[in-house]
């Protein structure tokens, strides 16, 4: 029984006097704001309000002047009248830094006054949010209240993709019209509800959709209605739908950002006017509809901003200045005439496939809110250490931009894991503030071209914001304060996975399964990977000439120059052991080694986690999988490395059978371990990689044909047997002799008509001259291409650098193109899936003849072969110049075969891993 002060009968008071001799802590509320206040503010207050009331506190309209027992909170910006007055009486006083942009600062006043306050409407919006978790937490408004703060990147938020793991007929990479049947759940409002709340709860504030042409699936065009990809049902339904998301985007304090591609014209326009509905340059005809499209979708979607790729299809760096300046931006300012410049969503520009320098520095005189964007560590993790010319670039484009952005791009290393390493993220995340100079973030999901579904084997699907919710969560919460003490970081994570799997000790294994397994794949890919574009399917493994004869297969070289710390890769290593040479840096051998040793850290974690968890067991569950078969990829990339080691420095010394014998017996068990991979990760997932496309090419061609562990599997073991085999026969009779592929008959050669400026016909034989207005001769050629009729084009190509090309065909055939090889710019360069995903889109990425053209006064040639269908054809190849060799039948067989062996690639050994044939390759 207690008495009126609240003190037990029995016992002495331990205060003769209590508050509530004072009237007691206020158990109402009053708050006051602004005469109008906008949605993001409004709903501020709304989630205020409401954890005042579930606190048990009954709110005030209107206090009176001497009314006690009232806490009176003030929700108002800086430059309003009040605060500026508490300010000046040194009432209210800032004990960290004033709020700066979308920052807030809380302060408990005399009087039982509250105030949040901000310079911005997201401030007030953040401010609110956080004093409502404090009384959320506490069960009522704290005495103690004094803090503010300010996020380190002002733009933090994920991109969503309008795409699909696979390709339309008739239609390319990113070329998805907007209907209820390709993306039922961009019409859910309750899925997106959920999403938009999850992401205001880790204060993101952008969501960046990405589509290829999206224009023609929300406006219609009274000047060009063949270009409507969708029923008037469908449109209208868009319409409502977009504008609905907007709204409920903008009072969470989300802005919404519509990526696009150049140039892109929808499908059913590109068959009305007969044209191809990728264009590499502009036209007069996609200028006017681009130009029309983008300033109706302004006008009549205000809010939303454009992000613009001006690379890719389009020549981004001959034509992409053009295209931005006489029709993009043109279109914006038409579409946003009646919205004040400073009202304006913003622009943001992706440096993407082009030199972004110039037309940075052109476009922010023009555009009054200028986003900039480069990827982070291209398009995987690999290190929090980016540095070299990508450093470069950010930096750069940090002094340029109002805000420059960078984008954690397709995660081709990490699919199709969870990913929460929160330790590497944050050290990314504080290479992006301290080293890059970037203010915002762009984040992609783990599996982006399957949202909103994860590619776990599940029924019902799971949910990307859900099973990767420790993803979303910890990249935000460093953009929005990076330098956190390490020590706080652990404690607070762990407590939330403590909570997450029912107990501290769960709690604290899990996070260590996190830090350990989130460092195989970055450490691993960084150094011995092709690229780290999305050809690469990471853990789907490689090949052993990937990895022994990796120039073979068009390394990336940016993967360690710029993404990896310095060191060495797999055959400068190899090289220098042979030779008894000390090693720099980080090497292969390393990150094999640690890798083993991260994955045993995880396992041996993951085992605590199941035996101390009480709570989501079927998510501890997949986590363990998960973990299994990080394992497993760990053992078997480091039992490749010490074969490839082995036959590196075998290839080096030209002895010791011995280390090919080992290498052979490591390469077999790898095999075993990739066997344990597929009986792990096979049921597990539906497939490895989203992207399931022909853009993935490693390590088979083909992401969709190759896109499981299962369909690798044979390969893998085939490339086993067939090293043991050439290895076998080694051991008992020697080098064997190496047959290259013989020269074969001219290639059939079709009547295909090519025009463009300064163009002369030309036979292709010995002591043809291979440029107009030069004396450089061929002095010798492959039988191959001998007679040919192909055409002669300028060896310096004036004005922008680029020779258009007009290609008439008879029929179905491929165009051969001679690529010169060196250093120098006037030659054009072979296209690169990481620059453009469509590079490969009429082949011609791998030369059908290596060293087929010697010449005087160049470097041998490399021909390739491009696919084009009967008909006329506009042909852009990019910057330099280049030989045109004329034209063949669709059904030409290409061995690929080396006529001029400049970088000995017999001796680079690749015969190891293919089929002998009497002792003879």
């Amino acid at each position: 029984m207690t008495d009126a002060t609240g003190a037990h009968d029995d016992v002495a008071p331990l205060y003769p006097v209590t508050a509530r001799a004072f009237g007691g802590e206020a158990r109402r509320f009053a708050v006051a704001t602004v005469a109008d206040p906008s949605p993001r503010l409004a709903y501020g207050l709304e989630l205020l309000r409401s954890a005042l009331r579930g606190a048990g506190l009954a709110e005030l309209d209107e206090p009176g002047p001497g009314e006690t027992g009232v806490w009176r909170i003030l929700v108002a910006p800086r430059a309003d009248a009040r605060i500026r007055r508490l300010e000046e009486q040194d009432v209210l006083l800032y004990n960290t830094e004033p709020p700066a942009e979308q920052g807030y600062y809380l302060s408990r006043l005399p009087g039982d006054v509250v105030v949040v306050t901000a310079i911005d409407d997201s401030g007030l919006l953040y401010g609110a949010q956080e004093l409502a978790r404090e009384v959320a937490r506490e069960g009522r408004i704290p005495l103690e209240l004094d803090r503010g703060e300010s996020p380190d990147l002002v733009v933090r938020g994920p991109a969503i993709g309008l795409q699909k793991t696979t390709v339309e007929p008739e239609r390319q990479v990113y070329e998805y019209p907007v209907t209820p049947d390709r993306f039922a759940w961009f019409y859910d409002r309750e899925h997106w509800t959920r999403v938009l709340d999850e992401l205001f709860d880790q204060r993101s504030n952008i969501v960046y959709l990405w589509s290829g042409h999206p224009f023609s699936s929300f406006v219609e065009l009274p000047d060009y209605p063949e270009a409507l990809e969708v029923t008037r049902e469908e449109l209208a339904l868009n319409r409502a739908t977009l504008n609905w998301l907007l709204g409920e985007a903008d009072r969470r304090g989300i802005q919404l950002m519509l990526h696009f591609y150049n140039i892109h014209v929808p499908l059913s326009f590109s068959r009305h006017h007969g044209i191809p509905h990728r264009q590499p340059q502009p036209t007069e005809l996609v200028s006017a509809y681009t130009r029309a499209a983008i300033s109706a979708f302004v006008r009549e979607y205000p809010r939303m901003g454009l992000y613009v790729c001006l690379g890719e299809v389009l020549n981004g760096v001959l034509h992409g200045e053009e295209w931005l300046f006489e029709t993009i931006i043109p279109a914006v300012e038409e579409g946003s005439a009646n919205i004040a410049p400073e009202d304006r969503p913003p622009l943001m520009l992706r440096s993407h496939g082009l030199d972004p320098e110039r037309i940075v520095e052109a476009a922010r005189h023009r555009v009054p809110t200028l986003y900039t964007e480069a990827k982070y560590n291209g398009e995987s993790l690999t290190t929090w250490n980016p540095r070299g010319k990508w450093q470069e670039q950010h930096r750069m484009l940090a002094t340029k931009a109002t805000v420059h952005i960078a984008n954690v791009h397709i995660l081709a290393d990490l699919e199709p894991f969870r990913y929460a390493a929160f330790s590497f993220i944050q050290r990314s995340v504080q290479a992006m503030v301290h080293r890059l100079h970037v203010r915002g973030l762009h984040l992609y999901p783990l599996f982006y071209w399957d949202w909103p579904y994860s590619p776990d084997a599940a029924e019902p699907r799971l949910l990307q914001i859900e099973r990767d919710r420790f993803w979303f969560a910890a990249w935000h919460r460093y953009a929005w304060k990076a330098d956190r003490d390490p020590a706080a970081e652990r404690a607070y994570w762990t407590a939330i996975l403590a909570e997450k799997y029912g107990s501290p000790e769960a709690g604290a294994a899990v996070f260590e399964l996190y830090e350990q397994s989130g460092q195989i794949a970055p450490r691993l890919l960084r150094r011995v990977g092709i690229t780290e574009g999305n050809r690469q399917t990471f853990s789907l493994g490689m090949t052993m000439s990937q990895l022994t004869n990796s120039a073979a297969h068009r390394t990336w070289d940016d993967l360690w120059e710029s993404h990896a710390p310095g060191g060495e890769r797999l055959e400068p290593y190899a090289i220098r052991e042979a030779r008894g040479s000390g090693h720099v840096g980080e090497t292969p051998v390393d990150v094999a080694r640690e890798a083993v040793i991260f994955a045993e850290r995880a396992l041996a974690a993951v085992e605590r986690a199941r035996a101390a968890a009480a709570r989501d067991l079927d998510e501890l569950s997949r986590l363990t999988t998960d973990a299994e078969a990080l394992a497993a990829i760990a053992h078997f990339y480091a039992l490749r490395i010490e074969a490839a080691v082995q036959i590196g420095v075998f290839r080096e010394r030209q002895s010791e059978t011995e280390r090919l014998v080992r290498a052979s017996e490591l390469v077999a068990e790898s095999v075993e371990v990739y066997r344990r991979l597929t009986d792990i990760a096979g049921p597990a997932y539906l497939y490895a990689n989203s992207m399931r496309t022909p853009q993935r090419q490693v390590p088979f061609r083909n992401g969709f044909d190759f896109g499981h562990w299962s369909a690798c599997l044979p390969e893998f073991e085939r490339e086993a047997r067939d090293l043991a085999a050439n290895v076998r026969g080694i051991v008992a009779n020697g080098m064997p002799d190496i047959t290259p592929i013989p020269p074969q008959p001219r290639f059939t050669e079709i009547d295909a008509r090519i025009d463009g400026p300064d163009l002369e016909p030309v036979v292709i034989e010995r002591g043809a001259r291979l440029f107009t207005g030069s004396d450089d001769a061929i002095v010798d050629l492959a039988p191959e291409l001998d007679g040919l009729r192909g055409a002669r084009i300028p060896r310096v190509i004036g004005g922008d650098g680029q020779l258009p090309l007009r290609l008439t065909m008879p029929e179905d055939g491929h165009l051969l193109i001679g690529y010169l090889k060196g250093e120098s710019d006037n030659w054009l360069r072979v296209p690169s899936l990481e620059t453009d995903t469509h590079a490969d889109e009429r082949g011609g990425l791998d030369p059908v003849l290596v060293g087929a053209i010697a010449g005087s006064g160049i470097a041998a040639v490399d021909v390739h072969a491009f696919r084009y269908e009967k008909g006329e054809h506009t042909v852009a190849l990019g910057k330099g110049s280049f030989l045109i060799l004329g034209a063949t039948v669709a059904d030409q067989r290409f061995t690929g075969r080396v006529v001029r062996d400049e970088k000995n690639s017999q001796g680079m050994l690749d015969w190891l891993y293919t089929t002998p044939t009497n002792g003879s390759h």
